[in-house]
C-alpha cells in the first residue's frame, strides 16, 4: 500500500496527474495522403511534440486519410466532435471568404511571408469574424500556384484561348475565363485522371501536389507564374479547447499561432522547391519563363480579377489594403 502511494506520487510530481487520470485521446483528422511529405514530416512530428509538452495528460493521434474526415467535410466533423482537430483548405471559399485574399494572383510570392499576413490579419480582427466557430491554431497559405499543360506549350496569353484548365478555386477559374481558356472545375484527385483522358489540358496546381498526386506523369510543360494559392488550417472547436486538462491547453498554445504558422509556411516553401527540383531532373519535362513583356500582359488581365474579388467580398478594399501593407512590412523585414 505505501508503495502504491510513492508511485501515485510521483507521478502527480512529474506529470501532474494521479494514478485515476486517464490521457485524453485527442484525434486529429488530417484527410491527406497518409505518405504525403506534409503528414509524415509536419503534422505527425508536431502531434508528438504537443504530447511531449502535455506532460502525458492527451496523447494527439493524427487521423490520416479519410479515416475520420475527407477534405470536403473535416469542419463538420470536428464540428461534430467526430475528431476534435482538424486540418483542412476546402473550406475556405464558403466560409472564410475575406481570407480567400490570399487566393489572388501576383501578390505574395511565397508560402512563408502569405503565411504570416494571413495570420496578422486574423490577429489584427481584420478577418477573426470569420472564425467565430473555432479555436484556430495554425494558417497556412500554400506556395503560389503554376501553370502546368499536358502536351501544349503556351508562348503568349493567346495560346491560352479554348484550352480546358482545371481550376481549384472561383478565382483560379475567373483567373482561366480572363485569359480566353475554360475553367474545368475539377478535385485535386481527379485531375491525374482527367489530364490522362484528355478531359483538360493542363492544371494550375502547386509543386507541393505533384509528387503524392503523381502529376509530373501527366504534364510536360510547366510556367512558373504566380497565379496565387491556396490556403488552409489547423482548428479545434472551441469546446474542445476547453475540455482539456489544463495542461494540455498550455501545450496547444506554446505550438500554435504565429510561430507555428509561419514554420508551416516555410516547411511548404521548402517542400515546394524540392518537389519543383525533382521534376526538373526527370526526363521530358520543361521548363520556360514568360517573358517579361508577357507576364506584364497577364498582371494586367488579373486585374479585373482582383477587381471582382473586392466588389463580391464583404469590406474587400480594406481587406485588401490590409493585405497588401502586410506583405510590404514583412518584406521590410517589420
Amino acid at each position: 500500500m505505501r508503495y502504491l502511494f510513492r508511485i501515485g506520487l510521483l507521478s502527480v510530481c512529474l506529470f501532474g496527474m494521479t494514478p485515476a487520470m486517464a490521457q485524453q485521446v485527442i484525434n486529429f483528422a488530417v484527410p491527406s495522403p497518409p505518405r504525403a511529405a506534409i503528414v509524415q514530416k509536419f503534422f505527425i512530428p508536431w502531434a508528438k511534440k504537443v504530447s511531449t509538452d502535455s506532460a502525458g495528460s492527451i496523447a494527439i493521434q493524427a487521423r490520416t486519410g479519410r479515416t475520420l474526415a475527407s477534405p470536403f467535410n473535416v469542419y463538420d466533423r470536428v464540428k461534430a466532435d467526430v475528431a476534435q482537430i482538424g486540418w483542412g483548405m476546402q473550406m475556405f471559399m464558403r466560409r472564410f471568404p475575406r481570407s480567400t485574399v490570399a487566393l489572388l494572383p501576383f501578390e505574395a510570392s511565397t508560402a512563408e511571408e502569405a503565411t504570416v499576413a494571413l495570420w496578422r490579419l486574423y490577429e489584427s480582427g481584420i478577418t477573426a469574424m470569420e472564425y467565430s466557430e473555432v479555436k484556430l491554431l495554425g494558417l497556412i497559405v500554400m506556395p503560389p500556384t503554376s501553370l502546368h499543360m499536358k502536351s501544349r506549350p503556351i508562348k503568349s496569353l493567346e495560346a491560352i484561348k479554348g484550352m480546358k484548365i482545371a481550376a481549384a478555386t472561383r478565382t483560379q477559374a475567373g483567373l482561366v475565363s480572363r485569359l480566353g481558356g475554360a475553367p474545368i472545375s475539377l478535385p485535386l484527385p481527379a485531375m491525374y485522371q482527367g489530364l490522362n483522358r484528355g478531359m483538360i489540358d493542363g492544371v494550375i496546381m502547386v509543386w507541393t501536389a505533384f509528387m503524392p498526386f503523381k502529376l509530373f506523369e501527366v504534364t510536360k510543360h510547366h510556367y512558373d507564374v504566380p497565379l496565387g494559392a491556396t490556403s488552409g488550417m489547423v482548428f479545434m472547436t472551441k469546446k474542445s479547447y476547453a475540455n482539456l486538462p489544463a495542461a494540455g491547453r498550455r501545450a496547444i498554445d506554446a505550438n500554435s499561432g504565429l510561430k507555428f504558422s509561419k514554420r508551416f509556411g516555410k516547411f511548404m516553401d521548402g517542400l515546394n522547391r524540392g518537389s519543383r527540383n525533382a521534376i526538373q531532373r526527370m526526363p521530358g519535362h520543361k521548363f520556360a519563363e514568360m517573358p517579361p513583356a508577357e507576364v506584364a500582359n497577364w498582371k494586367i488581365k488579373m486585374k479585373s480579377v482582383v477587381e471582382q474579388w473586392k466588389k463580391e467580398t464583404v469590406d474587400g478594399p480594406r481587406v485588401l489594403e490590409a493585405w497588401r501593407s502586410e506583405l510590404l512590412k514583412i518584406r521590410k523585414n517589420k
